[in-house]
This record gives C-alpha cells, structure tokens and sequence, in this order.
C-alpha cells in the first residue's frame, strides 16, 4: 500500500516535489508539504489501484478502518484525473458515520467537522475534485497557506520515484494521545492529529520536521 508518491528532483540545490493527489492524505504526506514552497500536483498521474488516491485509514475502536471511495478504473493505464467516482452506493453517509463513531468524543473533533463534512455530502463526480478539495480543507484545518497546483513533471528532469509504505522509511511519528487503544498508531490520515490534538496538530508536524 502507497501512502504517496512523491517525485523528486533536485534544481539549482533545491529540492522539489510533485505529489500524487491523495483523499485526506496520511501525517507523512504533510511532513513533505511542510518543505515545499508549493504543493504540486502530479497531473500526469496514472491511477494504481490499493493505494491511498481513494482510501484514507482512521482508528476505529477496535481497529484500523480505512476510508474507500468506490471508483470506475478499468485499467491501470486509467490517468487519475479521468477516474470517475461509483456514487451508486452511500458511501460518503456510510463513511461520515464511520468517521463520527470513530471521533465523535475526541477533543477537537467539534473544533473540526463542520469542515470535513461537506466532502460526504456534496457530489463529486471525479476522483480528483475529491482529492483536491480534501487536501484543500485539510490545509486550512492545519492554518497552512499553500499554493496548490497541478503540474506535469518534466521528463527533462532526472526524477526518483519513492513509493512509501504505511511505515515509510526516514520519517518519525511521535506518539500521541489517541481516541483508542493502548498502543499509538503512527502515520494515519491527518484527520486523526487534527481530532486528537487541534490547533497543536501544526506544531506536533514541524517538530517532525526537524
């Protein structure tokens, strides 16, 4: 499973990155975000299936759930700005309800559900409007003032592929106090921090950083 991947290269000594666009996107992606003048999407993205581009992970009570929008996708050749959400099903109802037994009780989850709401009840057609405007209340929950734009990356440019894992490599996740369990679960969707700490939520990801 992919949290993200990100495309680097290096330009003049500066490193930049293209990320692929993900729904509600995992702590890690925003540890990336926090380097980058700009976030740049990866327009030229190909959709792969079992990734992190239509599922995000919560903590439920007894367990890990993931988040999955049903989706059109034939083919792995499908480019991810063409794949059409299957809204034949209620999933957003299903999925706000899993979201609100999940943090229902957690500290800040009234600083916060007003804003993720309309993501499960407005339509979207498209995967990518979905993710693009996820990614767009998750930064102003955050208070993060990035330019977002989809760009194709230039094949000029030497780029490195790095597919993360659910734990990737070269990133570190301080624990903190979660809604269940005894045991931390690092790296889930940034709802999670949000929920769980509020406002300290940008602190805790620039500690990260560092």
């Amino acid at each position: 499973m992919t949290p993200a991947l990100l495309l680097r290269s290096n330009l003049k000594g500066h490193i930049f990155m293209f990320f692929t666009p993900n729904f509600l996107p995992c702590i890690a992606y925003f540890q990336e975000i926090l380097t980058q003048d700009k976030i740049r999407i990866n327009s030229e993205d190909v959709y792969v299936k079992q990734t992190y581009r239509n599922k995000t992970q919560i903590l439920g009570a007894n367990k890990v759930e993931s988040l999955t929008i049903p989706v059109h996708a034939s083919s792995m050749k499908t480019p991810s700005r063409d794949v059409k959400i299957d809204n034949k099903t209620p999933w957003q109802r299903n999925q706000l309800r899993t979201l609100e037994a999940a943090y229902l009780k957690s500290p800040f989850y009234q600083f916060y559900d007003y804003i993720f709401e309309p993501l499960f009840k407005k339509k979207f057609n498209f995967l990518i409007d979905l993710q693009l405007e996820s990614l767009t209340v998750c930064l102003r929950c955050l208070q993060l003032e990035k330019t977002v734009c989809q760009e194709p990356h230039s094949k000029e440019i030497g780029l490195v592929d790095l597919k993360s894992k659910v734990l990737p490599a070269g990133y570190t996740f301080k624990p903190y106090l979660q809604n269940f369990g005894n045991e931390f679960v690092p790296n889930l969707s940034i709802m999670d921090l949000l929920f769980c700490k509020g406002p300290e939520a940008i602190i805790y990801l620039r500690k990260s950083e560092q």
